[in-house]
């Protein structure tokens, strides 16, 4: 049997929990399986799910109940055989706690300065020391770094004076191979524009509800989280029968929403949530243009006013504004879509440039 090199990837959080690091971990590896030995080494926190995938959930403790702060309490013998042990963000307390020197060690970092405008007081107070203790060990212990996004790499150049490869997130290949249909508009019987993601306040949900007030639009939201508590948000502020909320989708009929849709927007509030965003990819995928908030990569990815369009984050009625712009100039927005399909990559194309990172 032809021997397999081993291939470790490392982050407090997997699947079946849904977020943008889980699903980037699960369809990198999914698809590095065919070629290699694959193990995802998570924490104790995160539900057992048949995945197709060897998953080791090591025991930890959780503070404050926030999944960054992770603290594993065992290690495993898995790090010190594999042949690439591939951790993942430099704010996940569990990825940096298990990290030791080693020549195989790569270090995906995310949203480097990513905690610096939190809304949360206490965690934008203590954001500097924390990164910069996480920070240090990353640097002296990673042999190898990759970054998502082009600001990233900026700061780990100019900052801390080290290099990174520039590794992107991908979509899934359906998202191009699928017909483009407009069907689904008849599900929700009127024009509307589309979020997708969490239902989650640094997402920005509260902000694009109140947009709502002025968009000459109905919303879509697609995403898992607290359905009821925004639904009532939406019916406090009179807007409920402007926001329809459809919760966790598969690709097929987000492909089937998007097409449908007059536009995507990304409302989101803070850099933390926005490492890469594989929303924005999904839109630009099937040519669709985007309204999205100036935070984290979105603000280095999105060039205004040709592939999308940059707004001040929590500004609704800027929001609301630029939204009905595009709204009024269909060919604008069709322009900027197939800019922005120009920047798209597969999920395939990740792991040939992962192949590139590893044995180079």
């Amino acid at each position: 049997m032809e021997k397999r090199e081993k291939i470790v990837h490392v982050i407090h959080s997997f699947y079946p929990i849904i977020g943008g690091i889980e699903k980037s971990i699960y369809e990198t590896a999914i698809r590095q399986k065919e070629k290699y030995d694959i193990t995802i080494i998570t924490s104790s926190k995160v539900p057992k799910a048949e995945l197709g995938l060897t998953v080791e959930r090591l025991k930890s403790i959780r503070f404050f109940n926030m999944p960054d702060l992770t603290l594993p309490i065992q290690r495993s013998k898995i790090l010190s055989d594999a042949d690439i042990v591939h951790y993942h963000s430099q704010n996940s307390f569990f990825s940096v706690m298990l990290l030791n020197k080693n020549d195989n060690n790569v270090f995906t970092l995310m949203a480097i300065n990513g905690l610096r405008n939190h809304p949360n007081k206490i965690i934008k107070l203590l954001s500097p020391l924390y990164l910069t203790i996480t920070m240090n060990k990353v640097l002296y212990n990673s042999k190898k770094l990759i970054v998502k996004n082009l600001g990233d790499l900026k700061i780990l150049r100019e900052k801390y004076k080290r290099d990174a490869y520039l590794v992107p997130e991908g979509v899934n290949e359906i998202f191009f191979s699928t017909p483009r249909s407009n069907t689904f508009i008849e599900k929700i019987g009127d024009e509307y524009i589309l979020y997708i993601g969490r239902l989650h306040k640094l997402k920005g949900i509260d902000v694009l509800i109140k947009a709502s007030k002025l968009i000459n639009s109905r919303i879509v939201f697609i995403g898992p989280g607290d359905i009821s508590l925004y639904r009532k948000m939406a019916q406090t502020l009179g807007v409920d029968k402007k926001c329809i909320f459809l919760g966790y989708v598969d690709d097929l009929t987000k492909i089937q929403a998007i097409d449908s849709s007059s536009l995507v927007v990304i409302p989101s509030i803070s850099d933390y949530v926005e490492a890469f965003s594989i929303t924005l990819s999904e839109a630009w995928s099937r040519e669709k243009a985007v309204v999205g908030s100036a935070v984290g990569s979105l603000k280095f990815r999105i060039i205004n006013g040709v592939n999308g369009v940059l707004v001040p984050a929590g500004d609704h009625v800027t929001l609301a504004e630029e939204i009905n712009k595009l709204l009024d100039n269909k060919k604008l927005a069709e322009k900027m879509g197939k800019e922005g399909r120009k920047e798209v990559i597969s999920w395939n194309d990740v792991v040939k440039l992962l192949d590139k990172v590893y044995w180079e």
